[in-house]
Parts: C-alpha cells; structure tokens; sequence
C-alpha cells in the first residue's frame, strides 16, 4: 500500500469567508478527499473562498482537476475564489497547463483578504 500525506482544514475566517489550507500530496490517491473538501467549501452561504496551497509537495493532474473543480463550482454558486500561498509544486502544474491564468492567485491570505 502506498502512504500518501494529505490533509484539507477548513476555517471560517468570517461569516461567508472560508479558508481550505490543503497540504500534501495531492494525486490520484488523495483527490477524492481533497475534492469532497473543496466542494465542501465552495457552496453557499460562502461568499469568499480562498484555497491556501502553500503547503502542498505535489499536484498532480488529479490534483488540477481538484482545482478546476473548485473554479466551476464558484461560477456556478456566485462565490469568488482564489488561491493563496502558490509556490513551486502549484506554480509548475498550472503554469505548463495555461491553467494559472484562470485563477485569482495571492501570496498570503492577508493580501487575498485585502484584495478581495
């Protein structure tokens, strides 16, 4: 059996304002979770949501998928979305996809916050 390190927190920041921290791997093994998370999160009453990768090691095209979905959901329910803390295992994958320009992206959740 493969171990695979994944873990997805969600915090309620204010009302309507969600953060899912997600770290880990995020593959096949783990994107079931890392999607129930997700959707989860992106759903009403949120207004905000804001997915803090900061702490993921991988992603991988399950992984991306995880991330689409979360978009698509957004669209859907009216809810704005953002990813915090991309560093180099997020920043790659979407990059060589032409994924990255599809999300709002911030370096902390303070900026997100700020911003948004």
């Amino acid at each position: 059996m493969i171990k695979t390190t994944f873990d997805a927190v969600t915090v309620e920041l204010e009302p309507g304002v969600l953060l899912v921290r997600l770290s880990g791997e995020i593959d096949i093994a783990t994107s079931d979770f890392a999607s129930e998370s997700i959707r989860a999160a992106v759903a009403p009453p949120a207004r905000l949501v804001l997915i803090d990768v900061s702490a993921v090691t991988f992603l991988s095209s399950a992984g991306l998928g995880n991330l689409v979905e979360a978009r698509t959901l957004a669209g859907r329910h009216n809810i704005t979305l953002a990813l915090v803390g991309v560093g180099r295992p997020v920043d790659r994958p979407l990059s060589v996809t032409g994924l990255g320009g599809q999300f709002q992206i911030f370096a902390s959740t303070t900026e997100a916050l700020a911003a948004l």
